[in-house]
């Protein structure tokens, strides 16, 4: 989905493994994060790295503009999400895009346990097991938000449908046909 010989911003890039794949497809990378031990792993990996707070107007610091802006599995974290997609915007050159990826609340799996009174992977404590969500989206919910903030959906899509609690029985074929079942919602939007 990002392509090669793209100018690519990671945001909440974390220790860099999906960082590290899109520079090895021969793009040039650049990654925001917060926590310091992942910074100094990506720094030891040869990614430059922007240590920003995402709650902040971080999109006026940064004075470049990137082709495509990788955002998977961070919007779930944030409590402002208005704020971290006006950065974002902001920093895409335009026609360029943005991937982002997120849990699914409404998959075939948090259905199936909520049917059965089961709890579907959502927290509503702050201990250290939990993963730390505070919003949740299904692809509706996402894709108009993204909408409301200027970009326009390109494509929408799912990894896969989990058929367990802990994904042993699972299909990328079922999710390719109902992505709205599927584990993660996967958008590309451009601006």
């Amino acid at each position: 989905m990002v392509g090669k010989n793209k100018k690519v911003l990671d945001v909440g890039c974390g220790y860099g493994h999906l960082t590290k794949l899109i520079k090895e497809m021969g793009n040039k990378v650049k990654c925001i994060e917060t926590s310091d031990n992942a910074i100094k792993h990506i720094k030891k990996i040869g990614i430059e790295v922007f240590d920003m707070d995402l709650s902040t107007k971080w999109g006026d610091n940064i004075k470049e503009k990137f082709d495509v802006v990788v955002c998977t599995e961070v919007i779930q974290h944030v409590f402002d999400t208005d704020n971290l997609l006006e950065n974002i915007y902001k920093v895409l050159k335009t026609g360029g895009h943005l991937i982002i990826s997120t849990p699914n609340v409404a998959s075939f799996g948090r259905r199936f346990m909520l049917l059965f009174g089961i709890n579907p992977i959502l927290e509503f404590t702050t201990r250290k097991y939990d993963a730390g969500h505070i919003r949740y989206f299904t692809f509706s919910d996402l894709e108009n938000l993204l909408k409301e903030h200027g970009f326009k959906v390109v494509e929408s899509h799912s990894d896969y449908i989990n058929f367990s609690k802990n994904g042993n029985i699972a299909s990328i074929f079922l999710a390719n046909i109902f992505p709205k079942f599927g584990r993660s919602i996967i958008i590309k939007a451009r601006k």
